[in-house]
């Protein structure tokens, strides 16, 4: 999946991940410099990343985020290391629609037990309502919503979306990617960070 890159002076830890993501030796050089800024080999704590994810992508919902730290703690050690956050920033960035459903199922399934509960979407969408209409209750609200989602997602009828009911849905409708909550970069918040990283973060940037 990697690109080729006539690029040199990246690491040898950035021609191994690379080959593993969808980004050049260079791209990841970069990202690891986010990762680490300080070069001390340092991980990345659950403050760094939603500075991160805040501050570079907009990104708000501290319990989403926090889902999301999670899903990048792939070893589930506590800590982020470089290989995760990068592999993590792959299918954040530039995940197929397959990558995508399975990075945003994972975070929405929270206790990692193969399915999204009918109590666990009420949860991840009652943070999501910012503006409740006037005269309306926030617990009816989002009760509404849940049963929306529910009849749309839960094929099978037992009460809880599984995998295979959110991944039919999302392939037949890629809006649905985000139901239960923005897990993604807005695209410009992307596209700005893609057109920009390499000179902020890159080894360009070491040698101006």
């Amino acid at each position: 999946m990697s690109k080729n890159t006539t690029y040199k002076g990246y690491s040898k830890l950035a021609e191994k991940i690379a080959k593993n993501t969808h980004f050049s030796c260079e791209e990841v050089d970069a990202l690891l410099n986010l990762h680490d800024p300080t070069f001390t080999g340092s991980r990345m704590d659950g403050n760094r990343f939603r500075d991160i994810m805040h501050g570079i992508f907009g990104m708000t919902d501290e319990g989403l985020m926090e889902c999301m730290y999670q899903v990048f703690d792939m070893d589930q050690d506590g800590v982020v290391g470089p290989e995760e956050f990068v592999v993590g920033m792959s299918a954040f960035l530039r995940g197929t629609l397959d990558e995508k459903i399975d990075y945003c199922f994972s975070v929405y399934d929270h206790n990692s037990d193969g399915f999204v509960s009918r109590d666990e979407i009420f949860h991840l969408l009652k943070s999501a309502v910012v503006n409740l209409p006037p005269g309306e209750e926030l617990e009816e609200v989002v009760k509404d919503m849940v049963d929306m989602v529910m009849r749309r997602l839960d094929t099978d009828h037992d009460g809880r979306v599984g995998f295979e009911d959110y991944a039919a849905a999302v392939t037949a409708e890629p809006l649905l990617l985000e139901v239960f909550g923005p897990v993604l970069p807005d695209n410009q918040e992307k596209e700005a960070f893609l057109n920009t990283f390499l000179d902020k973060y890159g080894l360009r940037s070491q040698q101006i």
